[in-house]
């Protein structure tokens, strides 16, 4: 767990407030459903896999996502727009093994859709709000818990996930809810 604390220069940060879920993948589309003015991507059907995308794009700045895990578990994190998620038939369909996914799910990181284990155990924790910030000048994804202030962060390879970036949510064969605050 790194110990680095956030961008302390408040006015080049950019909270998104208007994130939305603006593309979905999945085998069957009735597994899942977007609510709350697409803000909630929910798993409604266990054994599939599923994700989703935001609607902006980031190539410069810092950005802040907030996100709330209101059921289950999720991957948290980001990827090249212009690679589209793919699932891997080796790893049950999962779509953050892809190439240019960047984040975590509970208990390991993605780098370049390698996972890697993860420090901490158990990290996300339902009903608990997590920042994504996006430093994309820096080439930096680091995802902070507002409710335990535990925090995380990696370097992201623009060779292997060229920028423009855009917010990646993958939940597992679980039924599962995750929510954009």
């Amino acid at each position: 767990m790194i110990s680095n604390p956030l961008s302390t220069n408040y006015d080049l940060v950019n909270t998104v407030n208007d994130e939305k879920f603006t593309q979905i993948y999945t085998p069957d589309q009735g597994a899942v459903h977007l609510l709350n003015n697409e803000r909630t991507f929910k798993n409604i059907k266990p054994m599939l896999c599923a994700c989703a995308v935001g609607v902006h794009s980031y190539s410069t700045g810092i950005h802040r996502i907030r996100v709330r895990i209101d059921n289950g578990n999720a991957f948290l994190g980001i990827r090249s727009r212009s690679i589209p998620p793919v699932p891997d038939d080796c790893a049950a369909g999962r779509y953050d093994s892809s190439p240019a996914t960047y984040g975590w799910g509970n208990t390991f990181c993605i780098f370049n859709g390698t996972p890697r284990e993860f420090q901490r155990n158990h990290m996300y924790r339902c009903g608990d709000v997590y920042v994504l910030e996006l430093n994309c000048d820096e080439h930096r994804l680091t995802m902070i818990n507002e409710n335990t202030k535990e925090q995380d962060d990696m370097e992201v390879d623009v060779s292997s996930a060229p920028f423009p970036w855009c917010l990646f949510i993958h939940l597992p064969r679980t039924t599962a809810q995750v929510s954009l605050i």
